[in-house]
């Protein structure tokens, strides 16, 4: 009986092991980006120049997995491709990339899919470049950390420039008997959003009070850690440069992100997607291709 049950319990961890390969093979990670800005790369970077200004890509990322898809961060608004007022003063600062081409619904177009596609909207924190399109996802499950979103909405003191209350606005319902208009998981930690290990949610209060980040484990690409600005350009991580203070919530955690980062890379040959840095963009696979 005790063959037997061992037997068993063999067959099970084999046949686990098998699933999770084949799921894993099945998974698929895809780069965009929602336009580009301008900006002085000393805005992000301490000790950056702030002349001339650089143009950065404003990242986000499609994971096809098999138990649903997920978006990572959702890029500018789209509103701004007709109508620049509604960012009103940041437009002119940051000259975003508003053609239409860059609309989050025709991006995803290029990999077969539509907003009511996405099961999950995971987002790195809730500024205008990375929360813009939350609203363009009615049907999905938002998840965020739920000091991120109570921050959008009541802003710590110093912290409130970057978001857009439009942006977040459609998320709260008018029925004072639900809280959200949309599904949503606020998050006070960690998220293994599948039960798998393949992608997990990982709370990192650096950037804003409830900035998050993502690792995406691939079967052939091995673990790929989705920063947001947690990490603004490689070169942070690769020589320990901080970032900007003035955009800096948390200055420590970005630090300890960054050797983690590092951690991860020396002990599982993990690699780091950022939304910002213009080299690595230019560097990555762009849809139809992707990393599996």
């Amino acid at each position: 009986m005790l063959r037997k049950a061992l037997g068993g319990i063999a067959a099970i961890a084999i046949s686990s092991c098998f699933a999770f390969a084949s799921q894993a093979q099945d998974i698929k990670l895809y780069v965009f980006s929602s336009g580009a800005l301008t900006i002085g790369k000393g805005i992000l970077q301490n000790l950056g120049p702030i002349d001339p200004p650089i143009q950065v890509p404003v990242g986000f990322y499609v994971i096809k997995h098999p138990k649903g898809n997920v978006v990572f961060d959702t890029g500018n608004n789209d509103k701004i491709i007709k109508d620049p007022s509604y960012w009103g003063a940041s437009f002119n600062a940051l000259k975003p990339v508003n053609t239409p081409d860059v609309a989050i619904d025709t991006q995803l177009e290029k990999i077969g899919l539509k907003p009511d596609d996405i099961k999950y909207v995971v987002v790195s924190h809730l500024h205008l470049d990375h929360g813009g399109n939350v609203a363009k996802f009615p049907n999905s499950t938002l998840v965020v950390q739920r000091d991120e979103i109570l921050n959008a909405f009541w802003p710590r003191p110093g912290t409130g420039g970057p978001y857009m209350i439009g942006d977040v606005m459609p998320l709260r319902s008018p029925n004072t008997d639900m809280p959200n208009a949309v599904k949503m998981l606020q998050l006070e930690g960690d998220l293994d959003l599948f039960g798998d290990g393949t992608l997990v949610v990982k709370r990192w209060v650096a950037h804003t009070p409830g900035s998050q980040m993502m690792t995406v484990r691939l079967k052939n690409t091995g673990l790929i850690i989705l920063t947001g600005d947690n990490v603004y350009f490689r070169e942070n991580v690769e020589k320990s440069l901080p970032p900007n203070i003035v955009l800096a919530y948390n200055p420590g955690g970005f630090l300890t992100a960054y050797e983690w980062i590092r951690t991860m890379m020396a002990t599982e040959k993990a690699d780091f997607f950022t939304a910002h840095d213009p080299d690595a963009y230019k560097a990555m696979k762009k849809p139809p291709e992707f990393y599996d």
